[in-house]
């Protein structure tokens, strides 16, 4: 399994290695031309104006204790418009799971997991896990990989100029994975950002961390893409999250890999935006809100100076513990680039990801339910095999958590499905439990079915 995994490694380091980066020490922006923070002309007439409230972006809040000195001139602007984007998933074809898995030197063909009932086919699932000294779960549809060595530790790099660029060596593995992105240094957006090991708590997909001690660097690549009917990329949205990430030891080996290929950007609507002036009026009003991406994240406090800002699409919805990105939109966004130091004079590069929809067309205190779903069930099965809600892993103890109550099930246990009731307060409750991940011994247990 290492020698498979050890041969496209070295490619993509010895690809990586032709063009040295930097030789700081400390992660960096990469550098892009400037482009002008005073929002762009309006899009192209025929497309439709958009009039229904769109999801603002949500803060993460992981950066929300640290305290901020950020310093934004303000720019004159003026009001304009901007593209709401509906994206078609990307199809996986049939060999998907079982080709990213060979890549990374994992064997045998993992386990499929459960799609509860009421979730639409392709949605949001199936899920297909291994589990073993490595762990890799892909979305046999829609094409997420989510990946995790915990021992993946190559040292710290030795001293002299950086031998290799982390965001290059993501660049080569995704491409290894069949991704096709605009990814090349062009006017107008960041395409990159390079940080510590922690800057990967910018997505938490599992709570605390799986990975041993040892050095390791975050690089996320941001996007362009097409719209339909148009091959020049630079016509569609820029997208900037968290899509495309991967934690490296010195080396260029993957210890964390997230990827969520986009599918065809189809559509979109012309959407009112908020200038440069008011962006920046809510990014100082509240910045711990907005910081979504920190090179080096030591909880001291930051001083950071303003560098450029650029017009760019994220994705929001009302999806609570999803993977994926079914439903959501590509909402425009204002992305203020920053650099600064800690308080201690630790170096650092910040991304602050600000709503650019107007704010009376901002889904204000609106969310959806988190139902379960293939997503959700795939984040309960990696908390558990992280060591998190272990009470999952029983029948007994997944009814207790699924229907929150205090009182003690009866139940029959079968391999794959359990049945039972529970008595509360005067008030029976008939369930049926079924296996998530049915052929993992480690397999959590859920709530397929509850009625009085």
């Amino acid at each position: 399994m290492k020698s498979a995994a050890g041969l496209i490694v070295a490619a993509l380091v010895a690809g990586a290695c032709v063009t040295p980066v930097s030789s700081s020490s400390t992660p960096t922006v990469s550098p892009s031309a400037t482009a002008s923070p005073t929002p762009t002309a309006s899009p192209s007439p025929t497309s439709a104006r958009g009039t229904a409230l769109v999801p603002p972006i949500v803060s993460r809040a992981q950066y929300g204790d640290i305290g901020i000195t950020l310093d934004i001139p303000d720019r004159l602007g003026q009001p304009a418009e901007d593209v709401v984007w509906r994206v078609d998933p990307f199809k996986a074809p049939a060999d998907y799971a079982a080709r990213i898995a060979s890549l990374l030197g994992l064997t045998g063909p993992g386990v499929v997991g459960e799609m509860p009932a009421g979730a639409a086919p392709g949605s949001n699932g199936p899920w297909r896990l291994w589990f073993g000294d490595k762990v890799l779960a892909v979305n046999e549809t829609s094409g997420e990989i989510y990946y995790f060595d915990p021992n993946a530790n190559d040292g710290a790099p030795p001293p002299g100029p950086a031998q290799r660029d982390p965001a290059e060596v993501l660049r080569l593995l995704l491409i290894s994975f069949g991704w096709s992105a605009e990814v090349q240094p062009i006017p107008g957006g960041i395409t990159a950002f390079r940080g510590t090991e922690v800057t990967a708590r910018a997505d938490p997909i599992i709570t605390g961390s799986w990975l041993a001690p040892g050095y390791r660097e975050t690089a996320l690549l941001f996007p362009r893409y097409a719209s339909r009917g148009g091959e020049n990329p630079r016509t569609g949205p820029w997208v900037y999250g968290s899509d495309h990430m991967a934690l490296l030891t010195s080396k260029g080996r993957p210890a964390e890999i997230i990827h969520r290929p986009t599918g065809v950007v189809a559509r979109g609507e012309i959407y009112p935006i908020t200038t440069f002036g008011q962006a920046r009026a809510e990014l100082l009003a509240a910045p711990g809100r907005y910081l979504h991406f920190l090179s080096n994240p030591t909880g001291e406090a930051l001083k950071l100076t303003f560098r450029e800002a650029y017009l760019g699409s994220t994705y929001a919805g009302f999806t609570g513990a999803a993977l994926t990105h079914n439903g959501q939109l590509l909402i425009p966004v204002w992305v203020f680039a920053a650099s600064g130091t800690t308080a201690s004079g630790v170096p650092v590069d910040a991304l602050f990801i600000v709503d650019a929809v107007v704010p009376e067309l901002r889904a204000q205190g609106l969310g959806g339910t988190a139902n379960t779903s293939a997503d959700l069930l795939l984040r309960y099965q990696l908390d558990t095999l992280a060591g998190q809600n272990k009470e999952l892993l029983t029948a007994r103890g997944a009814a207790r958590f699924f229907l929150g109550a205090a009182c003690e099930p009866t139940i029959a246990t079968q391999e794959l499905s359990a049945s039972g009731t529970m008595t509360c307060g005067g008030v029976t409750i008939s369930f049926t439990m079924r296996r998530a991940f049915p052929g993992l011994a480690s397999s959590i247990w859920y709530l397929a079915e509850s009625h009085r």
